[in-house]
């Protein structure tokens, strides 16, 4: 094997040009790759990152469940088994108020360990007091308010809430509340929910059991686990997390389609060598008939070959792997401020993110296009008929 190696190794090096060209049209075809693909992994990675800034990855939001056509509600029995999973459990209610400006609002009945596990920080007042009517406000609503219902911090707003009694007749509540406090921006749907004490807006509705459990794990990675305990309970489970897989799913197919269209270069690679190895087989005919003579097989025959196939394919790999990352920094120092500019969106360290995996796939792509383009040019020369191929000078 050796001896065929150092063989192509000589054959390569007569023809340089022809060589040079075929590596770069290999090496251009998975420089095209790997750009496209690091792009892909970039904006994976930069929505990830997003995602992580802008939610807890210790919490875990808790909801009703279904099992065979049934809802499973979230009891004070189910509360207490899923204390056993979260260093903070925090049951809550909500239901929707409407003022009689016809502005809507979800209220959110919640305690103080609630507000621990969210991280809700006021930006301006105080936190309702347990007992009573009063009433926090996120950023989104509590601008609403100010505009539509002219209400602020300390002042009263006039809300209606629809029940439904035993035979499902709707039953209309009212309620006044006092705003004591409005709530720092968050980014997320906090910012359009009001929050009042459990306890009154349990008292507010009739209500037996809960709409949510808020879970706060004291680290990341207990989230899957703990997840998987709860969904055992019965329970609907969401957290962070779930962004996060959306987003690498969806990016994976997007990647790998960019991929697949910047990919058909390597096609153009795959018939050069074709094309260069059947000449090369036309050219040395004559050589090959001597070989056969002297008592090589098919088989040393195609190593012989498929050698040069896989001297190529490395090397067009390998270069290819090279081209790959300038054309990746390209896209980043160009594409990059394109995109701040253009889109007015958040700058970001990196667009592209070139890793080892990225680098082995393209070498790999090389490699293996290389030996399946010249198993047909050495086929073909190893079933050259000697006696034929002598008589050709």
């Amino acid at each position: 094997m050796i001896e065929s190696f150092l063989l192509a190794i000589r054959q390569l090096q007569t023809k340089k040009v022809r060589t040079l060209l075929i590596l770069l049209g290999i090496s251009v075809g998975v420089a095209a790759v790997v750009g496209v693909t690091s792009l892909g992994e970039g904006i994976r990675v930069n929505a990830v990152g997003e995602i992580e800034k802008s939610h807890d990855l210790t919490l875990i939001e808790v909801s009703p469940g279904v099992s065979n056509g049934n809802i499973i509600l979230i009891t004070e029995s189910k509360v207490r088994a899923v204390r056993e999973y979260g260093s903070i459990v925090d049951p809550y209610v909500k239901d929707a108020y409407v003022t009689p400006n016809k502005t809507y609002f979800e209220a959110n009945g919640i305690s103080a360990k609630y507000m621990d596990a969210k991280d809700l920080q006021l930006e301006a007042g105080m936190w309702f007091e347990e007992g009573t009517y009063q009433i926090v406000l996120g950023s989104d609503i509590g601008e609403k308010f100010s505009k539509i219902e002219g209400a602020k911090i300390g002042h009263a707003i006039d809300a209606r809430i629809r029940l439904y009694g035993e035979e499902g007749r709707a039953i209309d509540k009212d309620i006044t509340f006092m705003i004591t406090g409005r709530l720092k921006p968050t980014g997320t749907e906090t910012d359009d929910q009001a929050f009042i004490d459990i306890n009154m807006a349990k008292e507010l509705t009739g209500k037996d059991v809960y709409d949510g459990i808020m879970v706060k794990l004291d680290k990341s990675g207990q989230t899957p686990a703990a997840r998987t305990a709860i969904e055992k309970l019965g329970l609907t489970c969401y957290s962070a997390q779930d962004e996060i897989d959306s987003v690498n799913k969806i990016m994976n197919a997007v990647t790998l389609v960019l991929a697949f269209f910047s990919g058909i270069s390597l096609i153009v690679g795959g018939l050069m060598i074709i094309n260069t190895m059947i000449v090369s087989v036309y050219e040395r005919t004559h050589e090959i008939g001597i070989t056969k003579a002297i008592g090589a097989s098919e088989l040393d025959i195609i190593k012989l070959f498929l050698s040069e196939c896989i001297i190529i394919g490395v090397l067009g790999g390998i270069l290819g792997d090279l081209l790959g990352i300038i054309f990746s920094f390209l896209i980043d120092s160009v594409g990059r401020p394109m995109l701040v500019a253009q889109l007015g969106i958040a700058d970001f360290e990196h667009l592209t993110v070139i890793n080892m995996q990225i680098l082995a796939a393209g070498f790999l792509i090389s490699l293996v296009i290389s030996v399946i383009a010249g198993i047909y040019p050495a086929w073909r020369g190893a079933k050259l008929d000697p006696v034929k191929a002598l008589r050709q000078l």
